[in-house]
């Protein structure tokens, strides 16, 4: 078993390596960035993700910080209509868009189980007759107890073929402190139904670190979890945001989180058990079996292209492009009906921001930072940079060699204080 305190405490100096190390292991000179990092993501043929924010829950969370709304009567069809207009009007404005490849489809929320088949139908056929046909990853989330039997046959029928359960836990205690609205049973009964539905590819969150929580409560919900046989598993640390009622109840000493050490045993032990169970541990919070990473999630991680689409929705040209919809359902109506654009902000990172992304989202992943990609985009002068930086940080967190930089699974969970060392180095 790890040492935790080696995971959450101080950073201890590391071992030095030899500069004569250094420079054999890292032989880069300098060079000039990818020449094609200045080009629109088009010109160099890279697919885009799609991304479609159906922001109604019929409860809302108190630890969600993402934008929702509980739905009134026509709601559901009323956003759906309102989606369908922003898409025909932003691939009008935005031509460079319009004949994209599709790489994935991402219905996300909010509750996007509470729509219709015949709703979720309507915005895939027009996202499709922008994209080239064929087969690609669509994904709708989905909260237990929301989906019959029939329901789920139905969204088969019209092209979800991966479905992201929202489980969160199968406590009753949790679920219950977590405010959401549905029981254990629920989920396993929708587990079921999915499968006979015909799903191949099922995700299932679950949230650790809940005020209160055991060991055995947590392992508990692993072994529910592993007995469900999900494809994909994400896994979430329980934030504290300062805008929801979490966050205040916080602030005020209603909840009091668990110790930082504790919450590092529970997410190295849950590594270790997903793992022996054939899963691959291949992104911060993200496990699947062979075969079944998320295509879309992956996209945000390699820093490619999305298209996001309904209030609050984020988008990325794949170079320094961003822009977000207005998280506003009234400014969102106005705005469509109007024929203005939904884009509320947009902005470009600067090189130094690109720079410390490019390292942030890299790391999240199993494979880390190859170096001759980091030469490729960035120069030498920024690979032995980072090369420096990293070969500072305590060997435990770390694994460094000639081909690439990765943290450790105790690296993983105290991401952030890394990057923030790494940022003050490089």
């Amino acid at each position: 078993m790890a040492d935790f305190a080696c995971v959450t405490g101080a950073f201890a100096p590391a071992k030095k390596v030899a500069k004569s190390e250094l420079n054999k292991t890292i032989s880069y000179t300098d060079g000039m960035r990818d020449p094609t990092s200045h080009m629109p993501y088009k010109a160099r043929a890279v697919p885009v993700a799609i991304y479609l924010h159906l922001p109604f829950c019929r409860r809302l969370c108190p630890y969600c910080d993402f934008f929702k709304k509980v739905p009134r009567r026509g709601d559901l069809a009323r956003i759906c209509e309102l989606i369908l207009s922003e898409l025909s009007a932003t691939l009008a404005r935005e031509s460079s868009w319009a004949d994209s490849l599709i790489t994935s489809i991402y219905f996300g929320g909010g509750t996007p189980s509470l729509h219709s088949a015949e709703q979720l139908a309507s915005l895939l056929s027009a996202i499709t007759q922008n994209g080239e046909h064929g087969k690609y990853e669509v994904t709708l989330e989905a909260n237990p107890g929301t989906l019959t039997l029939e329901g789920l046959k139905q969204l088969r029928d019209v092209g979800v073929n991966r479905l992201s359960l929202g489980a969160q836990s199968f406590s009753e205690r949790k679920l219950h402190l977590l405010y959401r609205d549905h029981t254990a049973d629920e989920t396993l009964t929708t587990v079921k139904n999915a499968r006979a539905a015909g799903f191949t590819n099922l995700s299932m969150d679950l949230i650790f670190g809940l005020p209160g929580e055991t060991k055995d409560e947590w392992l508990a919900d692993i072994e529910q979890l592993l007995a469900c046989e999900p494809e994909h598993v994400s896994l979430y640390n329980l934030e504290y945001h300062e805008q929801t009622p979490f966050g205040r109840w916080h602030a005020q000493g209603v909840l009091e989180p668990l110790s930082q050490d504790f919450e590092a045993e529970l997410y190295l032990l849950t590594h270790e058990k997903l793992e022996q169970a054939g899963y691959e541990h291949y992104e911060v919070s993200n496990f699947a079996k062979p075969g079944f990473r998320s295509v879309h999630n992956q996209v945000y991680w390699e820093g490619k292209p999305y298209l996001g689409f309904g209030p609050s929705a984020h988008s990325f040209d794949g170079v320094t492009r961003r822009f977000a919809n207005v998280a506003d359902l009234h400014e969102y109506e106005r705005r469509v009906i109007a024929n203005e654009s939904c884009v509320d902000r947009e902005w470009q990172n600067s090189e130094r921001e690109q720079w410390e992304e490019w390292i942030s989202v890299r790391l999240r992943r199993k494979e880390g930072i190859l170096w001759d990609d980091c030469h490729l985009a960035w120069g030498g002068k920024h690979a032995r940079a980072l090369w420096a930086a990293a070969t500072l940080l305590p060997e435990h967190l770390r694994e460094i060699d000639a081909a690439n930089f990765r943290l450790t699974t105790e690296g993983w969970f105290v991401e952030n204080e890394i990057l923030l060392k790494l940022y003050e180095a490089v």
